[in-house]
């Protein structure tokens, strides 16, 4: 009689990790590129017309990324007219999609409940295309101090990175 397979990761008590699965805010990109003068630039009038005449409302509790083209001449205080209308976003940032996706990670790892790592066995994965560098040094600062050892890779080759 054959044993069944066993799941020896499952049974190893190994918490297996991709920091983006923490993230709980929806994020979304505003680009502004349609509100300049053709596209190119600011005309502070009709900027400003459009921004009034905006609803913003369907940006409220989200993670908010702005962008422009990268042909644009703006002034930088045209980031902040637009942020303030951005009240009831969660949060507003540059970067369009994706620096809202990158700061909703740091606001995830940032809330991390310490207790779910306290004397674990951590191994971030290393197919996470959202968590670069900076997602995983946040990490690592955060849950070193409780956690019992914490790994990156996959469960079949991690690389060591802490251990108590």
């Amino acid at each position: 009689m054959e044993e069944p397979i066993r799941n020896r990761v499952a049974e190893s008590g190994l918490i297996q990790l991709e920091l983006s699965d923490l993230i709980s805010i929806d994020c979304v990109e505003l680009d502004f590129t349609n509100w300049l003068h053709e596209g190119q630039v600011v005309i502070e009038k009709a900027f400003r017309k459009t921004i009034e005449e905006y609803d913003f409302t369907e940006f409220n509790g989200k993670g908010v990324g702005l962008k422009v083209s990268d042909d644009a001449i703006i002034p930088d205080w045209s980031w902040m007219v637009i942020s303030s209308k951005l009240e009831n976003a969660e949060f507003v940032v540059t970067g369009g999609f994706k620096g809202a996706q990158t700061e909703a990670l740091r606001h995830a790892i940032n809330s991390i409940d310490l207790e779910l790592y306290k004397d674990q066995r951590i191994i971030v994965r290393g197919c996470d295309e959202l968590a670069g560098p900076e997602a995983l040094l946040l990490f690592q600062s955060r849950v070193q101090p409780v956690a019992k050892s914490i790994m990156f890779g996959e469960a079949c080759s991690t690389v060591p990175v802490y251990k108590k």
